[in-house]
């Protein structure tokens, strides 16, 4: 079927930036708003705890209550070994502050209840992030793409106001609120945005318009982490804001994107609004003539009929999209545990033991980051000139390569006997693990939400990338329940277990992921398997029959 010249109209760019900025952008913004501020809100929470127990500040203590309270922590484990000291004298010739300063360090490195309260906080997004992949399909299907993400704009509202008032209220409870809101948000703003941007895309640079979606993901990330630093918000007074911060692209989003149009696929197909449909892609493609777009609509509008609305149950039990649910499946699943998130911990590792001073350490975490974001704009034009397949393979073998390279160096630096070459090893592991960065953000970052989007048809979509993100979330709830396990009993070889997962994905995509570049929807389904045999052949002489007599 030929397709007219794609036109980037300003209805579709508009339509795009709307997208990605109020949900993409939000989704990369909390996986790393947590991390540069962590050090001082961990703080905050030791300063709550000692507040409800009634110690904090020291100087509302009565002289004797501050004298037990004092030879109590002198002498008993959370304050020995202290940088303030450990005896009584020592502490006699302090101030208060540097006291409260001192006990407050301690606390953060010494009692487990504050590891744990962070580890819930950090982890209930991911949690609520679950819950809202697997409700996403319910909510593209029920409510529309663009009504979807609009209505989820109020728990991103709710969970800035939850963000903000932490300190005022003297509760960390609240942000624990606010991680679980704005994990619900991101689980169904990943899969609405996915589908909206593919459906409104031109065939022809529909890899190019899907990348736009993990390439603001990576801008969210960049801006996360420099909202996050202790020059900028990243302070004991300041770090509310980060927080705070979520409200203003989806107040943005709120604000633009009611003058988008809504998915013209889903106005036809879903609801029958043809009329709808054809104005709504005449304003994305900016010419008149849409009409086989909207007989391919129609062609697909009419085999759906007669199939009932798809659940997750229906699209597990249905043996002619077991193959694709699959592929969607382990795409995600390689993609979490491909090691993005081992290469991130290890950074500062890495970096400490090249000599890189600690308070410059975060903005060489954020120089990674841009790293990352300027690989996703490089991948964006290369999405349509080289395809899918070679953009993972290919990149993918890069990152295997670069982890064996990490193995290497980073147990060569705990041989004590080449000490004085473990600045060069560190810096020969860095660079490794930004040639692995690079490899991510040009295949396997972007991919994933691209392939699930492409390789179903309209009915089954909504319910594949439900499913399929659900399989992304528990993986990354999964590797940040045993990571840290890992690191303890692995040592320098954390990273064989991803390079095993690395090949195998390769593998698999070698032998079942087909090229979905410039294919139709019909197409991409028949090619992986979707009626083969006499039934497939049937299928397509059908469909290129009814589309003949279309056009006829």
């Amino acid at each position: 079927m030929a397709e007219q010249e794609p036109k980037m109209t300003p209805c579709l760019l508009m339509s795009i930036f709307f997208t990605v900025f109020g949900n993409s952008f939000l989704y990369g913004y909390n996986i790393g708003d947590v991390n540069n501020p962590a050090p001082v809100i961990r703080e905050f929470y030791a300063r709550i705890l000692l507040v409800r127990k009634g110690y904090f500040p020291l100087s509302e203590l009565s002289p004797n209550e501050s004298a037990v309270f004092l030879a109590n922590l002198a002498t008993g484990p959370s304050y020995s070994n202290s940088t303030a000291g450990s005896s009584m004298p020592s502490l006699a010739n302090m101030s208060f502050e540097q006291i409260e300063i001192g006990i407050i360090k301690k606390m953060v490195e010494n009692e487990p209840v504050i590891e744990i309260l962070w580890s819930v906080t950090v982890a209930i997004f991911v949690l609520f992030g679950m819950i809202g992949a697997f409700v996403s399909g319910s909510v593209a299907d029920h409510f529309g793409r663009k009504k979807g993400m609009l209505m989820i704009t109020v728990l991103m509202f709710l969970a800035a106001l939850f963000g903000g008032i932490p300190i005022v209220t003297g509760s960390f409870e609240m942000l624990i609120v606010h991680r679980a809101l704005v994990g619900l948000h991101c689980g169904i703003n990943v899969s609405l945005a996915a589908m909206y941007l593919a459906e409104i895309s031109p065939r022809s640079i529909r890899g190019a318009v899907g990348t736009c979606h993990q390439l603001f993901i990576t801008v969210g990330i960049l801006w996360s982490n420099l909202m996050g630093v202790s020059k900028l918000c990243g302070t004991a007074e300041l770090w509310p804001i980060v927080f705070v911060f979520n409200a203003i692209p989806a107040a943005i989003c709120l604000i633009g994107l009611p003058f988008c149009p809504e998915s013209p696929r889903f106005m036809l197909i879903k609801q029958g609004k043809e009329q709808e449909a054809r104005d709504a892609l005449r304003k994305l493609r900016g010419y008149s003539d849409v009409e086989e777009e909207i007989d391919e609509m129609k062609v697909e509008a009419r085999k759906s009929q007669s199939v009932e609305s798809f659940s997750i149950k229906r699209l597990l039990t249905t043996p002619d999209l077991r193959v694709p649910v699959i592929m969607a499946c382990v795409l995600q699943i390689s993609q979490q545990w491909s090691g993005i998130n081992a290469v991130m911990s290890f950074s500062s590792f890495m970096y400490k033991n090249a000599g890189v001073p600690a308070n410059v350490v975060e903005w060489v975490v954020c120089g990674t980051s841009t790293i990352n974001v300027l690989t996703t704009i490089i991948a964006v034009p290369l999405m349509e000139k080289l395809g899918r397949r070679p953009l993972m393979i290919y990149p993918m073998m890069g990152m295997a390569v670069s982890f064996i390279i990490l193995t290497i160096f980073h147990n060569l630096q705990y041989d004590d006997s080449l000490s004085e070459n473990h600045q060069t090893f560190a810096y020969v592991g860095i660079a490794a693990m930004h040639t692995y960065v690079i490899g991510f953000a040009l295949g396997l970052g972007p991919i994933p939400f691209l392939i699930v989007s492409e390789i179903f048809r309209q009915e089954p979509r909504a319910a594949a990338m439900s499913i399929s993100l659900a399989f992304n979330w528990v993986c990354n709830f999964t590797l940040m329940l045993v990571f840290r396990f890992m690191q303890d009993t692995m040592k320098g070889y954390v990273y064989l277990p991803f390079i095993v997962v690395l090949v195998l994905a390769i593998t698999f995509i070698i032998i079942m992921v087909p090229e979905t570049k410039n294919k139709t929807f019909d197409e991409i389904s028949v090619q992986i398997g979707l009626g083969r045999g006499k039934k497939g052949l049937a299928y397509e002489q059908d469909e290129g029959q009814e589309l003949n007599s279309m056009k006829t």
